[in-house]
């Protein structure tokens, strides 16, 4: 599978990396940037009534990239509540599984 994990607070970002490593997840790529809605409302002056609605922490985000098993995320997301990180319920990001048909 292919993963794509979308991490919206970044203090959580430490224990993610953690638990990718404990479930053996390894050549993983960390992108760092900024949600759309954060970008239109703070770079187009159209949008600038909106930025007290959004605020600062939803502007940030982390894609994470990875090729990985199930099973390797499900132990992922157990060792995060391990660490009492509930990365489903606590609304921390969301992951994206997407099927590989060939590696090349």
């Amino acid at each position: 599978m292919y993963m794509i994990l979308q991490l919206y607070k970044e203090k959580y970002l430490d224990d993610v990396m953690m638990a990718l490593a404990e479930a053996g997840i390894e050549n993983t790529i960390v992108l760092s940037g900024e949600s759309l809605s954060h970008k239109m409302a703070f770079s187009m002056p159209l949008f600038a009534g909106f930025r007290k609605t959004i605020g600062a922490e939803k502007g940030y985000a982390n894609i994470i990239l990875a090729i990985a098993d199930e099973e390797q995320i499900d132990f992922m997301l157990q060792e995060l509540k391990k660490s009492d990180v509930n990365f489903v319920d606590d609304g921390i990001g969301k992951i994206v599984l997407l099927p590989i048909h060939k590696i090349i």
